[in-house]
């Protein structure tokens, strides 16, 4: 087998990516995750805080995702650096914290909503494409656009994590010129009245804190496993929180700051509780509606590549001991079994995002406890490969399964604002747990 195909072959394994097989640089990273940020979701966070559709005003509204946005980036900056470091992903990072065993059911947890997450992400394109396509042509099939998208982006996945960044990196700054341009359809098509949103007293409470943490708790799942893309950046000789600081506050602010205020200004603009049905709504012509078909379908696929393809795909070789292109079937398979267009609609849904966020928050402050403060970033990776080292008790972490059970359950009755309960909660226990004398 020649050297380019061991390059690739490692890049889409369980194994350390050294830094010179890396096809992603602070740039392209940053790049990656514009694209990956540039989707509906984050645009219908802004239309549903601000007033009224919800209680916050344009300026809480603003604020709520400025704060969210940093919160982001801070612990994706903090919990990507042994990825960047090491080359490794982050279930085998979380062998330290979990043990062998114990990390496969982490992965687990975070795999539920990622793959949940592709099927909606692939349903909203789906829907969006249809509703596109009918106003413009009167005609399409929902069931025809969902299989379409979901076969392309597995495709393109099947190729491998190079092709994945390198199509996200090209991809961002076409996405990010139909945006500009959307803001600009937007102001002059539409009749924006701020005043109404912005004399709204909303509320800097409970109800705002409730809003921020909602947006924040929406990229739980990214936050958890940082380490699989931060593998994949070479920080050629620099400071490596450096490098990735720079990377993920641009990577991940711009963009998420553009969709909540592209949602804010599509709400105040139609009145439309969709931003799609919103945007069809503003469309002055039909160029500008194949121009929100080609956004659409591109915003989704890059969203769910980095998002909810790659993470579960890499965390199946080791839970199922089967290939990178196994992992892509089977997440793709699995997607079409959460039946979207069920899950998307219903009301369990958010119950269900709730509860995930209560696992994998105190998952996250576990994983940065055990690296930062206990291992003071200082990981022997052979012996985390050595599947004997980090056994621990059959596998398991006794405090990190602990921790993980009691954080969850501490999350789940503050549920609204779980991740400022449980994620110091469960960050102290961890520590205290540890600090006994337990060796597991």
């Amino acid at each position: 087998m020649d050297n380019t195909n061991n390059t690739s072959a490692s890049r889409d394994s369980l194994q350390p990516v050294a830094e010179a097989q890396r096809p992603m640089t602070q740039s392209s990273y940053a790049l990656v995750f514009w694209s990956s940020g540039i989707i509906v979701q984050i645009m219908v966070i802004g239309l549903y805080l601000l007033h009224p559709v919800g209680a916050l005003n344009f300026v809480q509204v603003i604020v709520a995702g400025v704060v969210a946005s940093i919160l982001v980036a801070l612990l994706m900056t903090l919990q990507g650096h042994a990825g960047m470091r090491y080359g490794i992903p982050f279930i085998v990072q979380g062998r330290t914290a979990f043990g062998t065993q114990g990390t496969k059911v982490v992965a687990s947890l975070r795999c539920i909503p990622a793959i949940a997450w592709n099927g909606i992400g692939t349903w909203i394109g789906a829907l969006a494409l249809e509703q596109v396509t009918t106003s413009l042509f009167e005609l399409g099939n929902v069931w025809v656009y969902f299989f379409f998208l979901l076969i392309l982006q597995s495709l393109l996945a099947y190729r491998g994590v190079g092709t994945i960044t390198r199509f996200n990196g090209a991809m961002s700054l076409i996405i990010f010129a139909m945006l500009l341009y959307f803001f600009y359809i937007v102001f002059a098509e539409g009749n924006i009245d701020f005043s109404t949103a912005s004399e709204v007293p909303g509320s800097w409470g409970l109800l705002w804190i409730a809003g921020m943490m909602a947006a924040f708790a929406n990229w739980t799942t990214v936050i958890l496993n940082s380490s699989d893309l931060t593998r994949q950046v070479n920080p050629r000789g620099r400071s490596i929180l450096r490098v990735s600081a720079i990377a993920n506050f641009f990577g991940v602010i711009p963009p998420w700051l553009f969709m909540i205020l592209s949602g804010m200004l599509i709400g105040l603009a139609t009145g439309s509780t969709d931003p799609i049905a919103g945007l069809v709504e503003l469309a002055p012509n039909p160029v500008f509606g194949i121009v929100l078909l080609v956004f659409i379908i591109l915003a989704q696929i890059t969203s769910n590549l980095t998002l909810n393809i790659l993470p579960p795909a890499l965390a199946f070789q080791d839970i199922f001991k089967i290939s990178w292109h196994a992992g892509i079937i089977l997440v793709a398979v699995l997607s079409v079994v959460t039946a979207p267009w069920h899950l998307f609609s219903s009301d369990y849904f958010f119950k269900f995002q709730n509860f995930y966020a209560s696992f994998l928050g105190p998952a996250t402050a576990i994983m940065l406890a055990d690296y930062f403060i206990i291992r003071r970033t200082q990981l022997d990776v052979e012996k985390l490969y050595d599947n004997k080292t980090y056994r621990y008790s059959r596998g398991f972490s006794l405090p990190g399964m602990l921790s993980l059970v009691a954080g969850a359950v501490a999350s789940f009755v503050f549920l609204d604002y779980s991740w400022l309960v449980g994620f110091p909660f469960t960050l102290v226990l961890f520590l205290v747990v540890k600090k006994i004398g337990s060796n597991g």
